[in-house]
């Protein structure tokens, strides 16, 4: 069974333009085929189109070897100018030079969601699920937290108790709130990383309203968006230490290990870090000892293998793993599929209520979610299938499915 190259299709977003995906194709000449997903950001459609190189006629279970490539190698096996005779026909990618590699960026998240369609693929070839590839399931069903951002009217108290409610009625047991977006009616200036008083006294304000409408013993966080100084984060964790929060989220810009540690030290609540990392820097920061929960997301990190790589690195520090979440439903089966597998797995984002055909656009034999989780199925691979009404009426620009 041979490789004949990934293809990749946009799906266009809600009502409003908000939201764009691109769903990934692996095919080989044996009729089988490996789904994923990608986020439709700047140079990530650029970077597939280019790792084409890596695929004709590569074996689908070479799955390490082939993003190691796409990451780290000079030329692809098959690159023009071996064909062409300019360079030796048996030339290959050198794994010890990286022109392309960056601890972020479009080459890892295009790699990311390639090796997302070749664990299915292989999956589907051997008729096991992709948690088996990964060593086995520890459990049957993911728990998910749903990330909630802010209602339209955020001064109205009322609102954000219905934004909790409906997350509770649904059946979640973990809420997120994005803290950058709780205050922006005492927003002031935006650029220079701060919290004035007002916003930190009207986040708690809403954070008490939301705490009163869902009890104690539902689990809320919070996530600041790598937005602010460390004395700031400070202020605020220690403002919000009463609601007994399960973590802060990013509370200072991550290239920067030291001031997460700096907030890490004063803060009474876990911090969580990691949504963008690639496991290298998940390495920095604990070596710092800048983070409490890793929160790794399958579509930036360079994969599911690189997400279980992390889960194990996390467990050996005997810290609990989070999965961020900022993709649709390929994504988040795909990531369910390492939580299941993750001996640590804590909790795994999904925060698109508001747009129901990001929830829609696949198919399985078992419901997304159900009762504030994702139940696992026995079926091969991802054990997905594109549901083509949903795709084809959101795909961008009038692309046609596959």
């Amino acid at each position: 069974m041979k490789l004949s190259g990934p293809l990749f299709h946009g799906l266009g977003g809600d009502t409003g333009g908000c939201y764009s995906k691109l769903i990934v194709r692996v095919d080989t000449d044996a009729g089988i085929y490996g789904l994923g997903e990608v986020e439709d950001f700047m140079g990530v459609r650029e970077a597939i189109a280019y790792i084409t190189h890596y695929f004709t006629g590569r074996d689908p279970f070479q799955i390490n070897a082939i993003v190691s490539e796409t990451l780290f190698g000079t030329l692809p096996p098959h690159h023009a100018e071996a064909k062409f005779g300019r360079l030796p026909a048996n030339t290959v990618a050198c794994p010890t030079s990286s022109p392309t590699a960056t601890p972020w960026g479009p080459v890892l998240w295009a790699s990311s969601g390639i090796e997302m369609a070749l664990c299915d693929l292989v999956g589907k070839a051997l008729k096991t699920p992709v948690y088996n590839l990964l060593g086995g399931k520890f459990r049957d069903k993911v728990r998910i937290y749903v990330d909630r951002s802010a209602p339209a009217d955020v001064k109205m108290p009322e609102a954000w108790r219905k934004m909790a409610v409906e997350a509770g009625e649904a059946g979640f047991t973990q809420i997120k709130f994005d803290i950058d977006y709780m205050a922006t009616d005492e927003q002031g200036d935006v650029w220079n990383r701060s919290f004035s008083l007002k916003q930190i006294n009207r986040i708690v304000d809403r954070l008490t309203v939301i705490r009163e409408s869902i009890g104690l013993d539902f689990e809320i966080s919070v996530d600041c968006h790598m937005q602010y100084n460390a004395t700031d984060a400070i202020r605020l964790a220690q403002a919000l230490a009463p609601f007994n929060l399960l973590w802060l989220e990013d509370p200072t810009p991550i290239t920067n290990p030291r001031s997460c540690a700096e907030v890490r030290a004063k803060s009474p609540i876990a911090i969580c870090v990691g949504e963008m990392f690639s496991a290298e820097q998940f390495r920095v920061f604990l070596d710092h000892q800048a983070l409490d929960i890793l929160h790794p997301d399958v579509l930036f990190c360079g994969g599911l293998h690189e997400a279980r790589k992390i889960a194990d690195y996390a467990e050996l520090h005997h810290l609990p793993m989070a999965m961020h979440g900022n993709g649709g439903a390929l994504a988040t089966i795909a990531a369910a599929h390492v939580a299941a597998a993750s001996r640590n797995f804590l909790s795994l984002e999904y925060h698109f209520m508001e747009t129901p055909w990001i929830g829609e656009y696949v198919t399985r034999d078992a419901p997304l979610f159900k009762d504030g989780y994702v139940p696992l199925s026995d079926a091969p691979g991802l054990g997905v299938e594109l549901n083509e009404k949903i795709c084809e009426k959101y795909f961008a620009s009038g692309e046609t499915l596959f």
